[in-house]
């Protein structure tokens, strides 16, 4: 009788410790999806701030000088900057979620029934390459 109910601890101890192994991995997708977030509201707003001049002293609407609607070199950069920032946060996010992934991954094979950490680092990636071709555009097509 004692043994069955040592037995049936174990077993539920050795549950709450699956669950909880789980559990850690998930936090990990979660923290990977929150960066991932932040890094795309960066680039959002940085597209922002390049496109309708954010950083620069704007003219009073009535004024028709071509020199003074052109766009401000200082907002380009700093839309330039804002969107770098989100690649590097993707980057950095990505490959630190993918060290810790997989080498969860190895430990505790087959504990996360529906994926391997491959596919959010994918898609981290992802939105990493938009970035960066983000960059490319407000580099190149800069009016």
């Amino acid at each position: 009788m004692a043994d069955d109910a040592h037995s049936l601890q174990v077993e539920v101890a050795r549950e709450l410790v699956e669950l909880s192994l789980q559990r850690s991995y998930m936090n990990t997708e979660r923290t990977l999806a929150v960066w991932t977030r932040t890094a795309l509201s960066l680039m959002i707003f940085g597209i922002a701030v390049d496109r309708f001049g954010l950083l620069m002293n704007h003219p009073p609407w009535h004024v028709t000088d071509i020199h003074l609607l052109l766009p401000n070199p200082l907002s380009t950069l700093g839309g330039i900057v804002l969107v770098a920032m989100g690649v590097a946060i993707l980057l950095a996010a990505g490959f630190r979620f993918l060290a810790y992934g997989l080498r969860w991954y190895r430990v505790n094979p087959r504990k996360v029934a529906y994926h391997t950490p491959w596919l959010a680092f994918s898609f981290a990636m992802l939105m990493a390459a938009f970035g960066i071709a983000l960059l490319v555009v407000l580099c190149v097509f800069r009016q």
